[in-house]
């Protein structure tokens, strides 16, 4: 339910600013047949918006300890690189850049807070021209606890010097809302699709039963279509 007047905004980096979720769900699909795990959208859903030790972590508890896990997520990383070579770039998400105008034009602060690492976000963003787009960055490596603990967006709230009831957080992970929610944040859901790309159905199975990629969108303020809805969003809620 829409809470209220919009000061700031932070951003999600993977799926949310770039197409970088089509690029992770292939290297899983790809290191998934290698390695022989069983890799679905729900699983790559669950895993989205963790640190890296966080997801070796929740990987270990969804396949067992007796996998080799850390080779496997080790695959995955090396062929993420592969990928993205093979594209040439990341690829800007829908309505990007007219939000970055509007947030500029009417003069509201904005950052992005990603758990990847501040190297690679700078590598990302280097592909589509986007170095100098986010006067405050907030990465996974600059905190301790990742999503869905609320650390990055209260970091990166305290940076801009806002509070986080007037802040709303875009997302594109079950893990983001959560931490969103659980800092007293508005947030909106966008939801990003790779179930295009198929599933792998052979392979380790996944041990405990994950939530539908869907249902993260129940516990958001709003679920826009695409990063350019938001501005009507913000506008509504400021008037």
């Amino acid at each position: 339910m829409p809470r209220g007047h919009v000061s700031a905004v932070l951003f999600d980096m993977d799926g949310l600013t770039l197409d970088t979720e089509s690029i992770g769900y292939e290297a899983y699909l790809r290191a998934g047949k290698r390695y022989g795990f069983q890799v679905n959208e729900r699983l790559h859903m669950d895993v989205g918006g963790r640190t890296e030790p966080e997801i070796i972590a929740e990987l270990r508890r969804v396949f067992g300890d007796d996998k080799d896990i850390v080779g496997w997520r080790a695959y995955i990383n090396e062929q993420k690189d592969a990928i993205l070579r093979e594209r040439g770039r990341a690829g800007k998400k829908p309505g990007l850049l007219e939000l970055i105008c509007f947030l500029n034009e009417m003069r509201i602060p904005y950052a992005l807070a990603s758990s990847t690492k501040r190297e690679k976000i700078h590598q990302l963003l280097a592909t589509e021209h986007l170095i100098h787009a986010f006067p405050v960055i907030v990465s996974g490596d600059m905190v301790t606890h990742g999503k869905p603990d609320p650390e990055i967006f209260e970091a990166a709230a305290t940076r801009l010097g806002v509070a986080p009831p007037e802040t709303l957080v875009l997302e594109d992970s079950r893990a983001g809302i959560e931490a969103a929610r659980a800092g007293g944040f508005q947030s909106g859901f966008i939801f990003d699709d790779v179930s295009r790309l198929g599933v792998l159905e052979e392979g380790y199975p996944m041990l405990v039963g994950l939530p539908d990629p869907h249902d993260a969108g129940r516990y958001a303020d709003y679920k826009p279509h695409d990063l350019e809805e938001v501005i009507a969003i913000i506008k509504q809620s400021n008037t």
